[in-house]
């Protein structure tokens, strides 16, 4: 008894020693100033960290600029891939990006960065992987982009730590409005294992639209809903950017302001991600499907009955201002199970059921008050403090916070007397409460 208890102590001291504090961030460079032109894939081998215990967040730093002869003006489609098999292309995309228009002189920055969450993907950072980064850019002679990309891994615990990412649909160029090859042939149904050990799953779709001077201006300038059914259930969402005028990478020559189907130029393009833990059984299969809103383009060559500059200004396809609408579909299963790093997390008897704001207490208070609420899940929170007419007085809280009960607390010492209201809003979830403030 007494070796097995020196063993143990000797291991617990072993790993605090090698586990830095939370927050502390390591740094990898996959990419410095990567050349892009003619559409080709770069490929880099790249030497993780071990993620198996104590990362809370992996974020990608994804920066792009011009060559010395100058950027592509043009808003190209690019992606960073984790491969598996680079003859067959085989892989996970971690992330995408839409280059900007022109960024440099006229006060326009001459650089964007991107911050991408990549943390999803951890499962796929061990040991030495192939690292794929492609830039669509056909602008031809010299110019392009040059792209810089950067992992930060950030030490800490997830509650819900994921263990496996399963491909659904990877197909970049789905034909969109063609009867003669419907996109319904490219996105059929997939039957998908659920692993027994699983606690959580997401799934991801990362779809953008691509194409004009269509019927509708489809894909590109064409909002269409887009829809995810796992078994009998399903999830509608509108594929549509509505702030690109706003973007990281303002301001740019072009059209760049204009919304778009599911990107913007000079952004990274945000996944939609979908909680579908209630709709699959762990040990199990769920069948996943994906749908688009019907739609015909009749400005297209294959439409017997489009007459040019009669029923439509062009019934062929220029590849300048007509081109055939498509969409670029990436779909993903990310699976999580409980992190046993986490402390009392692991008692679930003790785990918030629900997200739950409490009254303050006390109530009415001067000029000090606590403010309790529960998560039952990991999520991104923020707790805010708004006067009777609706002014924000106070941030309390606005970070990503793991499942559990917590307590923060509003110091009105430089505040009248009067009615306010405190907001807790959560993954989908808000409720607000009132409280009295006597001096």
């Amino acid at each position: 008894m007494r070796n097995f208890t020196i063993a143990a102590i000797l291991f617990l001291l072993v790993n605090s020693m090698a586990y830095s504090a939370p927050g502390d961030t390591t740094w990898l460079t996959a990419f410095d100033q990567d050349y892009h032109n003619w559409a080709t894939v770069n490929y880099t081998s790249v030497t993780f960290p071990d993620t198996s215990n104590h990362y809370e967040k992996i974020l990608m730093k994804y920066t792009i600029g011009c060559p010395a002869a100058g950027c592509d003006p043009w808003d190209r489609l690019g992606w960073v891939k984790l491969y598996t098999d680079t003859a067959t292309g085989e892989g996970f995309e971690i992330a995408r990006i839409v280059t900007p228009y022109n960024i440099v002189g006229g006060g326009y920055p001459g650089t964007c960065t991107f911050w991408i969450d990549v943390t999803d993907y951890m499962p796929l950072f061990h040991d030495t992987q192939i690292l794929g980064n492609y830039i669509e850019s056909w602008i031809g002679g010299s110019r392009g982009w040059l792209s810089t990309i950067k992992f930060a891994f950030i030490e800490g615990d997830l509650y819900y730590k994921p263990f496996k990412v399963v491909n659904l649909w990877q197909d970049h160029y789905v034909v969109y409005g063609d009867t003669a090859n419907p996109h319904e042939s490219h996105l059929e149904p997939m039957n998908i294992p659920i692993d027994g050990q699983t606690a959580m799953v997401k799934a991801r779709m990362i779809t953008t639209g691509h194409g004009q001077g269509n019927t509708n201006n489809a894909a590109e300038f064409s909002s269409k809903y887009h829809s995810l059914v796992v078994n009998t259930d399903s999830v509608v969402h509108n594929l549509w950017r509505t702030d690109c005028s706003v973007n990281p990478c303002s301001p740019q020559g072009g059209t760049y302001t204009y919304s778009r189907a599911g990107w913007c130029p000079g952004a990274s393009v945000i996944p939609w991600d979908n909680d579908v833990t209630s709709l699959v059984t762990p040990g199990g299969f769920s069948v996943v499907d994906y749908n688009i809103q019907p739609y015909e383009n009749f400005c297209r060559p294959t439409n017997p009955n489009c007459v040019s500059g009669v029923t439509c200004p062009d019934c062929n396809y220029n590849y300048n201002g007509h081109t055939e609408p498509a969409w670029n579909v990436e779909g993903q299963l990310i699976f999580y199970r409980l992190n046993p790093m986490i402390g009392i997390n692991n008692n679930q008897s003790t785990l918030p059921k629900a997200f739950k704001l409490d009254q303050n207490y006390p109530n009415p208070f001067n000029p000090v008050t606590k403010i309790k609420y529960e998560l039952n899940r990991y999520s991104h929170i923020t707790l805010k403090v708004f006067s009777a007419d609706g002014s924000e007085i106070a941030v309390l809280v606005d970070s990503e916070m793991k499942n559990g009960i917590y307590e923060a607390e509003w110091d009105a010492e430089d505040q009248p007397s009067g009615v306010y209201f405190y907001k807790l809003s959560a993954d989908g979830f808000t409720e607000t409460k009132k409280m009295v403030l006597i001096k």
